[in-house]
C-alpha cells in the first residue's frame, strides 16, 4: 500500500531578508524594499500575480519598521484607519494589502489616507506601501481623484517565480532538512511544482517525510511519486 502523505505539516515562512534571492522576477522589488529608508515618496506601491512573494517581501520591513498592515477589502471600517488619520498611530510604515479588493464604499478612506501622507508627512517619518495583482492602469476605481492619485505612485513590478527562484528556493529548502539533492531532482521539479513559496515548502516536506518512512535518498523517481500521490489527492 502506498504511503499515505500529510500536507498539515508545521511550516514557518521565511521572512528574514536573507532568505529571498534575488532574481530578474523580484530584483526591483526586493531593491524597493532594503531601502525602504531612504524612499523619496512616502508612497510607493508592489505589484505582480498571486504567490510571486510580495505578502513576505512586505513582512520583512518589520525587521526596521513599526507595521500596520490593512486590507483595502474593509479599510473604511477599519479602526486603524481613523487612528492613522487622526495621527495617534505608533506604526511607521503602513502595508496596504489586496488593493483588488477595493471596495467602492471604501475608496474615500483610502483616499484620504493618501492625502495624509502627501500632505501631512512630509518629513518621512511615516511610510505607505501598497500591494496588488494589478496595477493602477488597470483598477476599476469609482471615484475620479483616487483613480488619478494612485496612477501617481511609484510603483514596481514583481514577477511569477522564474525557473531560477524556483530552482534556488528548492534548492534551499532541502538544504534547511539537511537533504543533499542531485541537481537532476531540482531539473525535474522546476517545470512541474507549483509557484507558490508556501505549496514549494510544503512539497518538500512531504518529500522528506517519504523518504524517511521509505529510509531511501532523494531520488528523481521517489520525488516523481510524491508529486504524483499530491496531484491525485487534488
Amino acid at each position: 500500500m502506498a504511503e499515505q502523505l500529510s500536507f498539515d505539516l508545521p511550516l514557518r515562512p521565511a521572512l528574514d531578508r536573507e532568505a529571498f534571492m534575488v532574481t530578474s522576477s523580484n530584483g526591483e522589488a526586493v531593491s524597493l524594499i532594503d531601502h525602504a529608508a531612504q524612499w523619496e515618496s512616502p508612497v510607493q506601491w508592489i505589484y505582480g500575480p498571486a504567490s510571486s512573494g510580495k505578502t513576505h517581501l512586505a513582512a520583512v520591513l518589520a525587521q526596521h519598521f513599526e507595521v500596520l498592515t490593512l486590507n483595502a477589502q474593509g479599510l473604511a471600517q477599519n479602526p486603524g484607519l481613523e487612528t492613522l488619520l487622526r495621527g495617534d498611530s505608533l506604526a511607521n510604515m503602513v502595508v496596504i494589502e489586496a488593493l483588488d479588493g477595493l471596495q467602492p464604499s471604501d475608496e474615500e478612506g483610502l483616499f484620504h489616507l493618501l492625502n495624509h501622507m502627501r500632505h501631512n508627512l512630509r518629513d518621512g517619518s511615516q511610510k505607505l506601501l501598497i500591494l496588488s495583482r494589478e496595477p493602477a492602469a488597470r483598477l476599476s476605481v469609482t471615484l475620479p481623484d483616487l483613480g488619478s492619485r494612485l496612477k501617481s505612485v511609484p510603483a514596481v513590478s514583481v514577477g511569477a517565480p522564474d525557473d531560477a527562484l524556483v530552482g534556488g528556493l528548492l534548492s534551499k529548502l532541502f538544504t534547511d532538512l539537511q537533504l543533499r539533492v542531485d541537481d537532476k531532482v531540482i531539473a525535474y521539479m522546476v517545470p512541474r511544482i507549483e509557484r507558490d513559496f508556501a505549496a514549494m515548502g510544503h512539497m518538500v516536506s512531504a518529500i522528506d517525510q517519504r523518504a524517511l518512512a521509505l529510509k531511501k535518498p532523494v531520488t528523481v523517481r521517489l520525488v516523481a511519486a510524491v508529486m504524483s500521490d499530491y496531484d491525485n489527492e487534488q
